[in-house]
């Protein structure tokens, strides 16, 4: 892998999965240069030669890109707020899961990490849309 600095965290790029190693999947970014996927940033079941969108997590002193399959920080929070609220509203205002639910479960019901998942959860609270028990998420009817 060569030195690059043409690469800003949280770029989106293009990815194709190369090869996976101990450390997690090897892919071309934007075919042209290679980064790392770890495997605890995975959520999903990949296979070489796939094609997926992705984005930088980190760009190291040595030139070396370590990349993310899902938008850094807040960053895609509140259209996946959206998503949860409309997600609820069509399971009558409540569904059995909450912040300690398991981050394969979380994936499974909306496709994202449990870190992505609680920044949402939290960000709809706050705006007192949502109620969080240990049964589950409620709708707050206005």
């Amino acid at each position: 892998m060569e030195k690059t600095s043409k690469y800003e965290v949280g770029q989106k790029v293009n990815l194709v999965i190369l090869r996976e190693t101990d450390l997690g999947f090897v892919v071309q970014i934007n075919d042209v240069d290679e980064g790392l996927l770890y495997h605890g940033e995975i959520f999903e079941r990949l296979e070489r030669g796939q094609a997926v969108p992705g984005y930088i997590k980190k760009v190291r002193d040595d030139g070396r890109l370590d990349l993310v399959l899902q938008p850094l920080g807040n960053f895609g929070s509140e259209e996946l707020g959206r998503q949860i609220l409309e997600t609820l509203q069509a399971h009558g205002g409540f569904m059995p899961v909450n912040d300690k639910t398991t981050a394969e479960k979380i994936y499974e019901l909306f496709g994202v990490s449990k870190k992505k998942y609680k920044m949402a959860l939290g960000g709809l609270y706050k705006r007192k849309l949502i109620l969080i028990k240990e049964d589950g998420i409620y709708e707050v009817k206005a």
